[in-house]
């Protein structure tokens, strides 16, 4: 499947045959000038509109390490029955997987990967009163059918 980069590459390529200049062709495209002659002179080079290969260290974190961390934490979650699991258990189970130390923003990033949300629990204030809050709900339900925003403003404008 060719993805929206490499359509747009492709016409580039196929304005620059029907001897469009670099301008006209940003223009027509709505894409900068730079972007146009730099994929017509790669094109020119190696023929070819694909993406190079990115450069770095591979990851330690293989696909089977990272589908066992995500069966150990399903595991855990149905046995502990209680809200889940946390940042740094993760942190843990991935040093112990990789050998490798994962930064709490990593973890999440990884979590994120594993599509896992963390949920992190809302506190509910010591002084709450349940009574104040439906009366206010009531009141508030009273009120909502006329726009709060425009009495404010006609009331700073007098």
């Amino acid at each position: 499947m060719v993805s929206g980069k490499e359509k747009e590459r492709e016409l580039i390529i196929k304005l620059y045959g029907e001897k469009k200049t670099v301008r006209d062709i940003a223009s027509i495209l709505g894409t900068s000038k730079s972007k146009v002659s730099y994929w017509i002179c790669r094109y020119k080079g190696t023929g070819k509109l694909s993406d190079l290969p990115r450069s770095g260290r591979p990851t330690k974190l293989t696909k089977k390490k990272l589908d066992d961390v995500y069966s150990t934490l399903k595991h855990e979650e149905t046995i502990s029955k209680n809200s889940g699991f946390s940042s740094k258990k993760v942190a843990e189970l991935l040093q112990n997987a990789t050998g490798k130390k994962y930064t709490m923003r990593h973890v999440r990033r990884i979590l994120k990967k594993m599509k896992i949300a963390l949920i992190t629990p809302r506190v509910s204030h010591i002084k709450k009163d349940e009574k104040k809050i439906q009366e206010f709900k009531k009141e508030f339900k009273k009120n909502s059918s006329r726009n709060m925003w425009t009495t404010r403003l006609l009331h700073l404008t007098k």
